[in-house]
Parts: structure tokens; sequence; C-alpha cells
């Protein structure tokens, strides 16, 4: 919060962004943030201390902590915009908070210009903050705890590692990386026409492929050129790309990049056929409404994750709509910043029907299914089902509650909507698109929605969990 506010008042901003500063909003928020921070490392520092037990946590404390810690968290970030935003009530203020630590990037705000600085700074800030994972940033990044940290990342994020001194490294080097390509995105931003302010907003949520900016078109009219949408287009492949392929590329370890890491491969071999077919159809007048430069915009927005729109696709094909509900299902890959199923888990979901079918015939066949040149474990098979099955169920479940709570929503809507914010994708199609479409909302649904983005966040198991009867006996 004081970074938000200490940026808002250095970086220069144009005349359409040169709004007040609600200074009295951010101390109360920032006071009960502290507060309620400094009671929770009291408590439990008193407690553990006469416990007695060991500070080493165990999976499925980390597991609780994991999902109680992202929903307290979302609380703390939805407080600025309650107590900075008069008009703002609490339902508008946790959805966007939520939306932007998952970095779905869905905004309830319909006039962006006419927010104060600070407050478009903090949404900035919380998405890149929570693209890489809030505790691994404090456990990892900043603390002293060692037997703990493995096991949060584990249920945070999709990057893991077998050795302990290896994992801290590698997290701080990601973050070093993680702030230099932020760092190049907004200078070069700013250097092809964008004020300050904007570059720095958009730097931030590029590279998280967040996706809120400082505009009301986002990025389809002033100041963005083609050459800052394409370099844009740059960033957000970046950021949708293991950041540990980047880590093997910079030790020259060319094996390792072709054998250990084929996501990569294919995540840019489906972005780039799917920009190839709408351009295709495109050219034969399949739709008009667009310029190719944004067509490929669209595709790389939407197959990252991160939701910048150039143009209004719910007037494209029905065969483009269809891909890029496609690519909001299946996201980028692990070890990014992107939301979806992740494309190592189709990569394995296909090998696994293919060796099935394989064994209708052959029933004695022994196909091991390898990914990444090694073999897949059959643990992983269950994790895999686990994912698939429950972003199945809470898309279709999702999809008849909202219906229930938004009677006059269209199913297309609805269903989009849903896939959006399982998928931390930002964008909707038909009445839930455009920049009312969530805004419009009840309250129960907005907090329906913020769930769902939690749940997409944490990829559903370490927030299902906490309704799990079995992790809160005691042992």
């Amino acid at each position: 919060m004081v970074i938000s506010v200490s940026l808002s008042a250095i970086v220069p901003a144009g005349d359409l962004h040169e709004t007040g500063l609600d200074l009295e909003g951010w101390v109360i928020s920032l006071a009960i943030t502290l507060t309620v921070g400094a009671a929770l490392f009291i408590v439990g520092y008193v407690k553990g201390k006469r416990s007695g037990r060991p500070s080493a946590m165990r999976r499925r404390e980390a597991m609780a902590l994991v999902g109680a810690g992202w929903f307290a968290c979302s609380c703390a970030a939805a407080l600025p915009y309650f107590f900075c935003e008069p008009h703002v009530s609490l339902d508008y203020a946790f959805f966007e908070g939520v939306s932007g630590l998952t970095t779905t990037g869905s905004t309830i705000f319909v006039d962006l210009e006419r927010l104060p600085k600070s407050i478009l700074m903090w949404r900035s800030l919380t998405q890149w903050v929570g693209a890489m994972g809030i505790l691994a940033m404090f456990v990892v990044v900043l603390s002293g705890m060692t037997s703990s940290s493995k096991t949060l990342i584990g249920a945070e994020s999709s990057l893991s590692n077998t050795d302990l001194a290896s994992l801290r490294q590698t997290m701080r080097r990601i973050w070093l990386l993680y702030l230099g390509f932020t760092i190049v995105c907004g200078l070069g931003l700013w250097g092809m026409g964008l004020t300050p302010f904007q570059a720095v907003n958009h730097g931030l949520t590029a590279v998280a492929t967040g996706g809120f900016g400082t505009e009301n078109t986002s990025v389809a009219g002033e100041p963005f050129s083609t050459a800052s949408k394409t370099w844009l287009m740059l960033f957000m492949i970046l950021g949708a790309i293991s950041f540990p392929f980047y880590l093997t590329m910079m030790k020259r370890k060319w094996k390792d990049l072709r054998e250990k890491f084929e996501e990569v491969y294919w995540f840019l071999g489906i972005v780039g056929i799917a920009s190839l077919v709408l351009l295709i159809q495109h050219f034969s007048g399949g739709f008009d409404g667009a310029q190719p430069v944004d067509i490929v915009f669209n595709v790389i927005s939407i197959g990252t994750s991160t939701g910048y729109v150039s143009s209004d696709f719910d007037e494209w094909s029905r065969l483009a709509v269809g891909v890029l509900v496609l690519l909001m299902v299946v996201g980028g890959c692990s070890g990014s910043t992107v939301g979806g199923l992740k494309v190592s888990r189709i990569i394995m979901w296909v090998r696994f029907l293919k060796s099935g079918l394989h064994r209708t015939f052959r029933p004695k066949m022994v196909e091991p299914i390898k990914l990444n040149g090694r073999k897949v474990q059959d643990g992983a098979f269950e994790q895999l089902f686990l994912v698939i099955s429950m972003f199945g169920f809470f898309a279709i479940m999702g999809t008849f509650v909202l219906q229930l709570l938004e009677p006059a929503q269209s199913l297309k809507g609805s269903l989009s909507a849903v896939i959006s914010c399982l998928g931390n994708m930002g964008p909707a199609l038909a009445d839930m698109g455009g920049a009312e479409g969530f805004a419009q909302a009840g309250a129960t649904t907005k907090v329906f929605f913020a769930t769902l983005m939690i749940l997409g966040r944490l990829e559903y198991v370490a927030f299902v969990v906490l309704f799990s009867r079995q992790l809160w006996k005691r042992y």
C-alpha cells in the first residue's frame, strides 16, 4: 500500500489521470492491515511457544494456510477500494481485490479514467504481486523460514523442487527476472508514446498477464499504436512461458531446453496455430471488425490469460469465439504467471488418451507416458484428473448457479463468465462482456465470481480442502 501511494505521487501522468489522493482512506486501510497482521503474529507466536510443538509445517497445515491466506489477503486488497472510493460497496471492493490478486483482470469499475492514480496503481500492483504468488514472495524470498517453504510453495504454485536450498535460490532468481522483464516492458512502452504512469501500470500487468489497465477502452484506442501493442504481445508471451525455462537458457543448457521444456513449444504452437486460423478466416471474409494486429493481439491476450482487449471480439465469427474460449480453458505454461488448466496437463491428458486407446487392442502393451523427457509417475495422473474433473464440475455447476442468481443473463454469457473466472482470464462474452459485464451483477453474484477466481488461482485443491472435515481433525 505504501509503495502504491508513493509511486502514484512520484510517477508523472497526463492530464487524464491527474486526480486527487484520499490519504485518509489509505491510512485507514494501512492501519487495519497492520493491526490484524500484528495481532495474528503475536497470537501465533505466543501460542506456538506454549504448545511446544515442532515448528515444521505439515502438508495439511500448509494447504489450510494457503487457502485461508489467499482469502485473507484478498480481504486486505479490498480495503483501499472501500475506504478510498465512497461509491464502492464491500462486494464491489472484494471482487476487485480478488480479481487483482488472482490476475483475473475482470473489473467492476466502469470509468477507469475517473479513478485516483493511487487506486489505479494499487490495481496494477496487486496483479504484479499475485501473479508470482503471495506466499511465495513472503515465505521464500523475504522470510527466514526453511522447513515450511517447500510445503507452502508446493501448495500455492506449480513450481516445485526436491531441494529446499535450490528452491529458495531459484525463487529469488525468478523474482529478479520477473522484475527485470517488468522494468524493460515499462521503459519500452514509455518510449513508444505512453505517459510514464501508463507505462508503469501496463508494465506491471503485462508481465503479470493480469490485464488491468488505466483506460476505459483497455488498449483499443490512444495512445496504443501498433508498435506498443506488439511490445505488449512480446511481454505477455514472456510472462506465459515457464520461468525456469529462462534460468536454463541463461545457463546455456541447450539440451535441457529441448528435452525438459516441451510444454513451452506446445504453448507457442497452440497460440501460433490459433492466430493463423483466425487470420486465414479474416482474410477470406469470415469476419470483419478487426485489424490483423488486433486479431493476433486478442489471441495472445486470451491465450496468456492477460485479458487486454484491443477490439470487440463478440462481433467475430463463431469459429473465432470458439477458438478464444478454447484458449481460455487451456491457459499457458506451468511455472509462469498464467491461469487456465496449463499446457502440461493438456499434453499429459492427450498422451494418456492415446495410450489408453492403444491398450484397447493391445492389452499387454507397456507404454510409459513421458513429459519433458521423463516418465510421468502415477501420482501425477491422479492430480491431473483431480484438477480436470474439478474444473469441469465447477464450470458446469457454476453456470447453473449463475443462471439461478442472474436469470436475465444468457447461457453463453454465464458459461463464458464462469470459465473466465476459473481460468483467471478477465473478458467474458455476450451480456457478461463489455465494460459493465461484471459491474451489473448482484452482490451475491460478485462474491460467487470472486470465489471462482480464488478456486482457479489455487487450482481448486488448496481451497476446496478447507471444507473437508478430515482436514480439521486433531492428530
